[in-house]
């Protein structure tokens, strides 16, 4: 074998390893440009194990000086009996009033909350404030509060239904810290007796 054929066996041997090393850069720009073309369905990275759940949102049209009323039913899903609270974050805490604050509710069975919203007489119609609702039992959960202030009444009532329910699914995204029970501070559960 000449020198000249070595050479080119040579070159013909490194053209093909760094093809072959090139595979991968290729294969992950191939990958790479197809997500960017169809969009990542399917793989969008769900909120917090710890984060409050949406529970929805309410908007209420009140003239100055009215009160609107959100009802916020709750169904303890556990086989133990929950004591479930309800609170307000925000500015639109202040024009709140919740009947009860905290409800004992027994084991599958649904309980109440009434949030009266009362907008202030001295607000002017076109002002809007919104809030918080924060319901505590197995998990947290938070209901969106709208409130308009308009010359004529609109939307003065809406409801909104919570299935309490600890989650027992472990999906792909959770990690070892996410605990899915539900909380064991005795301010939130009744021990039976």
């Amino acid at each position: 074998m000449t020198p000249a054929d070595q050479d080119a066996r040579t070159r013909a041997l490194g053209d093909a390893i760094a093809g072959f090393l090139q595979v991968p850069a290729r294969l992950a720009g191939a990958l790479a440009g197809g997500l960017a073309t169809r969009g990542l369905r399917g793989c969008e990275i769900p909120p917090p194990c710890w984060e409050p759940r949406p529970a929805g949102t309410c908007s209420l049209v009140l003239p100055p000086g009215c009160t609107g009323t959100l009802r916020v039913h709750v169904t303890n899903c556990s086989w133990r009996t929950r004591i479930v609270g309800i609170t307000a974050v925000g500015h639109l805490a202040g024009w709140l009033k919740f009947e009860p604050t905290t409800q004992v509710i027994d084991l599958q069975a649904q309980a109440t909350f009434v949030v009266r919203v009362r907008a202030p007489d001295d607000v002017k119609p076109g002002h809007t404030v919104s809030g918080l609702i924060v319901v505590r039992g197995c998990l947290d959960h938070v209901v969106r509060l709208r409130v308009t202030v308009a010359e004529c009444a609109g939307r003065t009532c809406c409801e909104v239904a919570i299935q309490d329910c600890q989650d027992h699914i472990h999906h792909w995204y959770d990690h070892f810290y996410c605990l899915r029970p539900c909380r064991d501070l005795k301010m939130y559960e009744v021990q039976d007796g």
